[in-house]
């Protein structure tokens, strides 16, 4: 008994964090709009007017049209923040690093708002049919390759070019059944799996998801160019402060962001069946 109450116990020195949702939607983003919402809480994206190619005949008069330029409407209107506190008493009374540890995960917690903000325009623009899906279905190894490839013809069919850069995001059980047939694993490419990337299919990189959104019956995999959905960050702020009033340090976040599927052309939902 008196060897037990000799026994001391430890705290061990760092936190352990949880594991980070396994999501990138808002990196295949078209960020090339960021640089102009400094001050804005609006962007307005001009679509260049395409002149009709008319056939001319000698001597007879030619016709004008006018530009008519048209504009999409980018709004940086989201915004999340965090506030943490930790009393004075608390932290020299604990291991230290309590607070910076939250703050680490409150950071993590801001940017997946941005992911989840992507997913619910994919969701939105699927429901109201803006953006192409392939026939909904079950998936299976003998008919995933079959699916991704519709989803391709579809892209073609609209213009996007073979060469482009696409990004295929799935969910875990659409990866399970396809993992076989990517052209290239990145098992071992450390700086490919830091990027969030699993494996490449043709010119597609593949990405598991976890945010992709469902509509109830159908898990909405995806793919597109990094130009289908434009994405801005306008202000990612963050607060060391002590509290008026109270023995206690805190940190505070702002995350302020915006998003706009631009070009529905270059994606389309592939639907399985959850």
């Amino acid at each position: 008994m008196a060897m037990d109450l000799a026994k001391q116990k430890i705290w061990h020195k760092a936190y352990e964090h949880a594991l980070e949702t396994i999501t990138s939607l808002r990196n295949h983003c078209d960020f090339k709009y960021q640089k102009d919402t400094k001050g804005a809480d609006t962007v307005y994206i001009l679509n260049a007017f395409v002149p009709t190619a008319k056939k001319y005949t000698p001597g007879s008069d030619i016709e004008r049209e006018a530009i008519d330029a048209t504009r999409k409407e980018l709004h940086l209107d989201q915004m999340y923040y965090f506030n943490i506190e930790e009393d004075d008493v608390d932290a020299v009374q604990s291991v230290e690093g309590a607070l910076e540890a939250a703050a680490t995960e409150g950071a993590r917690a801001l940017s997946e708002q941005g992911d989840i903000y992507v997913a619910g325009l994919i969701k939105a623009g699927v429901s109201d049919k803006s953006i192409a899906t392939i026939t909904a279905g079950a998936v299976s190894k003998t008919n995933a390759v079959e699916k991704v490839e519709d989803a391709f013809a579809i892209l073609y069919g609209n213009n996007v070019k073979p060469s482009s850069t696409f990004y295929l995001e799935v969910k875990p059980k659409f990866f399970t059944a396809f993992r076989q047939n990517l052209t290239e694993l990145f098992t071992n490419n450390v700086e490919m799996a830091k990027k969030g990337y699993v494996g490449k299919y043709g010119n597609a990189l593949v990405s598991i998801e976890n945010l992709l959104p469902d509509d109830g019956t159908n898990d909405i995999n995806v793919l597109r160019t990094g130009k289908a959905i434009a994405f801005a960050e306008q202000l990612k702020e963050t607060k060391h402060y002590e509290p008026e009033g109270s023995f206690s340090k805190a940190i505070k976040s702002l995350y302020v962001y915006g998003a706009k599927v631009l070009n529905p052309e270059q994606i389309v939902g592939i639907p399985t069946t959850k």
